[in-house]
This record gives structure tokens, sequence and C-alpha cells, in this order.
């Protein structure tokens, strides 16, 4: 990924294929259709009993044989949030999902108990959906099983001023195919649960040092763009309102995975949550 610098100079950095919500996963894993993303907001100090309440999730579901499966993971730059990403083909399928909650028995009175003791943990919930963007994205396929960290850049645009986003994605892409640069990534447009126009644009990283500007993909990807590349990504950043950048670590804990995406890496999709002793553990994002 470009270094910090040049992601400044250009606002906008679309990258990686998608944290995919594990409905279809085989070893190599394109973005699905439509993420759906819940946003919690962690208080502090209650970042080790947020682990332990939410691991719940997952087992309530898996009683149920709900297909609901989805990846969690927690800020390690940013806001102090836990993330669950579900991936799904289609709205309808969302829908499906829902309708096959409601009428799992008893299902929504144990997660309304997990809800309740969990509420002493966070601050706000919001759940927001996206819808994948293919022509603004460069969607080779991953190992999502293998990725350890997400960087996800939040793109607030200024209404009318789309087509600048969607340009500037695109000479951002042809750069990164002309180089013959391997930086996939995946962007979504937000369809409903935040102020819009949002894109949010995902990238994976197998471990932390690979956001490093200075090396690897980053000091590629510095070389690879023309005075003039940039030049016109600074006009074309006028469009925005911001950009956030966010660094993510996963969770295996409090993820709701099925059994073929466990048995890609059974070590680390299995581990369990720490139990609290004593008072609660700091918060480490």
């Amino acid at each position: 990924m470009p270094n910090a610098a040049l992601r400044a100079a250009l606002l906008l950095a679309p990258f990686l294929p998608i944290l995919a919500g594990a409905g279809s996963l085989v070893a190599q894993d394109s973005p699905p259709a439509y993420l759906q993303i819940f946003r919690e907001e962690v208080r502090p100090g209650r970042a080790g009993p947020h682990v332990a309440a939410e691991a719940g999730w997952p087992r309530a579901f898996a009683r149920a044989k709900i297909p609901n499966f989805y990846i969690a993971m927690t800020t390690t730059y940013g806001p102090a949030e836990a993330w669950f990403v579900e991936g799904h083909a289609s709205v309808a399928e969302i829908a499906e999902v829902n309708k096959a909650i409601d009428a799992a028995p008893g299902l929504n009175g144990e997660l309304d108990r997990l809800a309740q003791a969990d509420a002493a943990n966070i601050f706000a919930t919001r759940v927001v959906l996206g819808r994948y963007l293919p022509d603004l994205s460069n969607g080779v396929a991953i190992d999502v099983a293998q990725m350890r960290v997400w960087e996800v850049l939040i793109f607030k645009v200024r209404p009318g001023h789309e087509p600048d986003f969607e340009e500037a994605a695109k000479l951002y892409r042809s750069t990164v195919e002309q180089a013959k640069i391997d930086a996939p990534w995946a962007t979504y447009a937000v369809l409903a649960g935040m102020p819009g126009p949002t894109f949010f644009v995902f990238v994976p990283h197998r471990t932390l040092e690979e956001i490093d500007p200075a090396t690897g993909v980053g000091a590629a990807m510095e070389k690879a763009f023309t005075v003039e590349a940039m030049k016109r990504l600074g006009t074309l950043a006028q469009g925005y309102e911001s950009v956030e950048d966010l660094v993510f670590t996963v969770s295996p804990q409090m993820s709701y995975l099925s059994d073929e995406f466990v048995a890609r890496d059974p070590k680390f999709w299995t581990r369990k949550p720490a139990v609290a002793k004593g008072r609660p553990a700091a918060a480490t994002q």
C-alpha cells in the first residue's frame, strides 16, 4: 500500500479484497456482493470482558444452526471498536437469515440476554450495509483464513462528487496494474446505516508489519505514482469530506465461522477467550 505521505496527498487508497463473512468461503476467497457490518464502540477497560461476552453469540447461533457466519475484529489503530462482518450474495439472503433467526426456538430470548450482559462493555452500536463495487476494486482472490490484520479506509464524499471518487479509484487501479504490483483491494458503497455518500475500502494483511509504508508493497506503490497522477488524485480529493484509516486485528474468539473455514487454519481459529480473573482486563485497542 502507499506510504502515509502518498496517502495523505492522494486522499485515496482503495485497498484489498474483503473481509468476507464466511458464507461460502473456499481456499481463495473473492469479495462478497454485500457486507453487513455490526460496529460496537467498546468502553475503556472493557476489552477483555467484551471478548468473553461476545463469545456467547457464536455458540448461540451454532446451536440454532444459523448460517450467518462472520469474522470479528478489533481496532489496533483508531477508536476502540469491534466490527463483526458478514458476507452475503444478496439482500434477499440477509432477509432469509433474519427470518431463520426469528424462527429458531428460544434464540431471540438468548440473544437478548447476551445483549443485556454485554451492555456494560459498549457505548453504542451501528449496523451498516455495503455493496461491492468491482469496477473500483482490484478484486484478486485471497485466502481470508490467513489474514490477521485488516486496514479499512472510510471515505466520506461530498454529495455530487461521487464521480471524483470513482475516477480516483480507477486511476489508482490502473497505476497498480501497469506497475504489476500485487495489491488487491475491495471497495464497498454504503447503502444504509450511516450518512452518505460513503465508501469503505478493505485491505487484508497477514501481519501488522505489512502496513509499514517504507517496505514491500508500500515502497513499490510510492515509486509507481507519477507526479501527474498524484496531482490529479490530489485535485479529485477535494471532493471528499474526510478520509479515516483504521487498522484492525482479527479476533478468532468472537468470530462465527463454518467448519470448512476453521479447518483451513484450526490452530488460529479455535483459540478461546481468556477467562478474566479479578478486575476486568484493560482495553488494548
